[in-house]
């Protein structure tokens, strides 16, 4: 006779935290997909739970449970679109990779270059330009449904969009538009991350299409980023250095100032990293930490974090961590182009965190 090890629990609510943990790797359960993890916490929310519900529930910070809802909500949203019949069954893959289209218009002024808003106060996944849900498609094909080489999460917006902006020219040319018309070159980032494209209005001939990210301020209000700044997060740790980091951060220009914001940016990183490290009992020794060794331990089974931080934190120490090491100590001369790079890996890891 064989023993079955089960949990009863008095309601199906009750039930719910030992589910989540079990599923989101922290029991003896395998782990649920990327698209499995954020439809239980969809599924719940349009149950009728509240965000402090399933942040309680499924033991992570409300920021991560909005964005987890969004994510699923964007690939509801790619359904809905005009697929082949082919084309429709890969996306209906219970393994299909859905995590590079999110990681791509996570990347600052990538959302507006699309024409996509995610909406985290009411929730919702907007599109705000004639062309986006188009975009869209475009995008989820490239990068999901028939991936070309060389293109990823990590692309540049010119180089996944190439081919679209191409078609639009000739479409445009094919039609004997005015020749007055605006170009329809795709969208470039500018040194503060922002997306320009030629043949709009201002005085050098181009026009900001994004000031950054919107965050959520302690009254719920949506925010932008200032041109050059590092981040513009709620802090929810209650941390005074925290605070004072970030109030820094939302007022820098790196721009103008990319020394200043290399060391910055290398602090916020830190100094979160250490305090998830606290917070978990991972330095038990109480041992001296740098940013490499705070890494490496955050990278390892010593610390709970969600697969899609682990994946940032990986990139960063690949990508980015020799540069801003670099920069900070005054060994290279710091860059806002590489330093905006360092910063659109690590920013959704710090908005998730701080």
């Amino acid at each position: 006779m064989a023993a079955i090890d089960c949990t009863v629990a008095p309601t199906r609510d009750a039930l719910l935290p030992i589910m989540a943990n079990a599923h989101f790797g922290l029991g003896d359960k395998s782990r649920w997909g990327y698209l499995g993890s954020r439809k239980a916490v969809y599924d719940e929310w349009k149950a009728g739970k509240s965000i402090p519900q399933l942040a309680s529930a499924f033991g992570k910070k409300q920021n991560q449970i909005r964005d987890l809802i969004l994510e699923y909500q964007l690939y509801l949203d790619a359904l809905d679109l005009n697929w082949t019949s082919a084309e429709k069954q890969e996306l209906l893959n219970p393994a299909v990779e859905f995590n590079p289209p999110v990681r791509f218009l996570q990347t600052t002024g990538h959302k507006s270059a699309v024409g996509i808003e995610f909406d985290r106060i009411n929730l919702k996944i907007k599109f705000t330009a004639k062309d986006a849900k188009d975009k869209f498609k475009h995008l989820v094909r490239k990068l999901v449904v028939d991936t070309s080489k060389g293109l990823s999460a990590t692309s540049i917006y010119k180089d996944v969009f190439a081919d679209y902006v191409a078609k639009a020219i000739n479409n445009k040319a094919e039609s004997k538009e005015s020749s007055s018309a605006p170009s329809l070159s795709a969208p470039s980032l500018n040194a503060g991350g922002e997306a320009t494209a030629k043949g709009s209005k201002g005085g050098n001939g181009t026009q900001s299409s994004s000031e950054g990210n919107p965050s959520i301020n302690g009254n719920g209000k949506a925010q932008k980023l200032a041109k050059g700044a590092l981040f513009n997060y709620p802090v929810t740790s209650g941390s005074a250095l925290h605070q004072q980091l970030m109030s820094e951060a939302k007022s820098i220009n790196s721009n103008r100032f990319p020394a200043a914001s290399t060391a910055l940016l290398r602090a916020i990183v830190e100094i979160i990293l250490k305090s998830i490290i606290h917070d978990q009992g991972a330095n038990p020794e109480n041992k001296l930490l740098s940013l490499e060794t705070s890494l490496d331990i955050c990278l390892g089974n010593k610390v709970q974090l969600s697969l899609d931080d682990k994946k940032i934190l990986k990139e960063f120490k690949k990508s980015h961590l020799d540069y801003v090491n670099l920069g900070a100590h005054g060994t290279v001369v710091p860059n806002a182009l590489r330093l905006m790079a360092a910063r659109d890996c690590i920013d959704q890891f710090v908005m998730r965190n701080i």
